[in-house]
């Protein structure tokens, strides 16, 4: 495990001294490792090399980690992005009427907590409150809004942040070193990545694992030449470097074309504001991107017209018409400024 020191040292501290709680909120970012810290307390509560810590090695671990072990159970929605019903809240406290299965504990991880409906919240209340012994609850959250105040109060909260990069990076490294289909991304796209995911590793391996990120990167590139050269680069016609890269981020069939260029103005304009966020920090921007000329000032106010590009998407507006007004809003402020 890599960062959440603070949430690992509470978790540790309560099986060193027994004091486990039979249901525990586990709050944080999407993607910074809950789901992994709960199958790891579930290690921790089976191992029997490591007890209390787990050793990540033996055969118990091995098939807690492959989902072939009875004292690890997933409550998920049937679809993404669904509910976890009451038929399955049902079901399960009369499952855990038996529990545990296998070893002394059991431990039941519902993901997400805001998909829980209030009807299947109350059919696994009293279970929840008065679990058998060895039974342990492990409830994943985004956000502690939205979430019933019934869960809120009978659960233990657990709280994750978003990790550093370099823990970030040695998460992605990991993740990719199991997948079949990682072998062929640029270092480029993983270095973009690791500074996109905001601490996700999960988001930095979703990203990571997107080609169409690499044409992003090469838009945002030609955009930031071309604000810093002006109308003759910004409308330099088909042929120009930043005209070539706009029809890469955007080709696909005719259908949907105005869709594709919005979604590529918006993903290119987040890149950019990343980039000019980083610089703001004092931190190196963006990779092979140039640096909007000026001062902090300047940089403070090209993050408010990108916002205002943004804005101007949601509301339908031409995509390349309104990215193009951008660019040379962000020249005119730089020569303003000058």
């Amino acid at each position: 495990m890599r960062g959440h020191a603070v949430a690992l040292a509470q978790l540790t501290r309560a099986l060193e001294r027994g004091t486990l709680h039979h249901a525990m909120l586990f709050v944080g970012p999407k993607g910074v490792g809950k789901a992994t810290v709960a199958r790891a307390l579930a290690r921790a509560l089976h191992c029997p090399i490591a007890p209390g810590r787990g050793c990540g090695a033996c055969p118990t671990c091995h098939r807690i980690d492959t989902d072939r072990h009875a004292g690890l159970e997933w409550i998920v929605p049937e679809a993404p992005g669904g509910k976890i019903k009451v038929e399955a809240a049902r079901e399960l406290a009369t499952r855990l009427l038996l529990a545990p299965f296998e070893g002394d504990a059991h431990v039941v991880v519902l993901d997400p907590a805001e998909a829980i409906t209030d009807q299947a919240f109350n059919a696994m209340l009293k279970t929840l409150e008065e679990p058998r012994p060895g039974v342990y609850f492990v409830l994943v959250a985004s956000a502690l809004d939205g979430l019933l105040p019934t869960i809120l109060s009978r659960c233990a909260t657990v709280r994750f942040g978003r990790l550093q990069d370099d823990d970030v990076a040695v998460a992605l490294d990991a993740a990719l070193a199991q997948r079949t289909d990682a072998a062929e991304i640029p270092a480029a796209r993983r270095l973009l990545a690791i500074r996109l995911a905001d601490g996700s590793p999960g988001a930095a391996c979703d990203l990571a694992l997107d080609p169409t990120l690499d044409a992003t990167h090469a838009l945002l590139r030609e955009a930031a030449t071309a604000a810093n050269r002006g109308p003759a680069a910004i409308f330099a016609g088909e042929a120009s470097p930043l005209s070539t890269a706009w029809a890469t981020a955007t080709a696909g069939p005719p259908t949907g074309k105005p869709a594709r260029e919005r979604q590529a103005v918006m993903r290119t304009t987040e890149l950019w504001l990343l980039d000019l966020r980083e610089r703001l920090r004092g931190r190196d921007g963006i990779p092979e991107v140039a640096a909007l000329p000026g001062d902090r000032e300047q940089w403070t106010r090209a993050t408010d017209t990108l916002l205002e590009l943004q804005t101007r998407l949601e509301r339908n507006a031409n995509a390349r018409l309104a990215f193009e007004a951008a660019l040379l809003e962000l020249w005119s402020d730089d020569r303003a400024g000058a």
